[in-house]
């Protein structure tokens, strides 16, 4: 029950705007062409890298284990890093070193000049060795 204020309630039977179509959006830049015409460009928060664990053959998984939402151009080929679990109930804390074993950088072409990019990196699960001077996780982030 609505108390000394009534509400405007109006069907419109209109449908709603795509995801970046509203006035206050911010997800695509709109970039004058050199023809006159106004280009949308998707935002560049838009690069991402999918970190794909290696199936047991060493093939390319159906989809990525995790997504950044950023290019890391320093992970290539023979770069290992920790993979630190953050979700309550699946070893939350847990720190598991991959090795990066196969890049594929994916360059998404829009409008113009302007492109995208999408790096898949394909990793396998190694052991902390050499690479880190026989150092641990704990070790790395400090924890005795």
């Amino acid at each position: 029950m609505n108390r000394g204020k009534k509400e405007k309630l109006a069907v419109t039977g209109q449908r709603r705007r795509a995801s970046g179509e509203g006035g206050n959006s911010k997800r695509f830049a709109k970039v004058l062409m050199p023809d006159g015409r106004v280009a949308k460009i998707p935002a560049a928060k838009d690069a991402s890298t999918y970190i794909c664990l290696a199936n047991e053959d060493g093939s390319w998984p159906r989809k990525a284990t995790t997504t950044l939402m950023y290019d890391a151009v320093w992970l290539v080929e023979g770069v290992v890093f920790g993979l630190e679990e953050m979700r309550p109930g699946k070893g939350m804390g847990t720190i598991r070193p991959v090795r990066v074993v196969a890049s594929f950088p994916i360059i998404q072409e829009h409008e113009g000049c302007y492109g995208q990019v999408q790096r898949w990196l394909l990793c396998e699960e190694t052991v902390w060795g050499a690479e880190l001077d026989g150092m641990s996780p704990f070790d790395i982030k400090g924890i005795r």
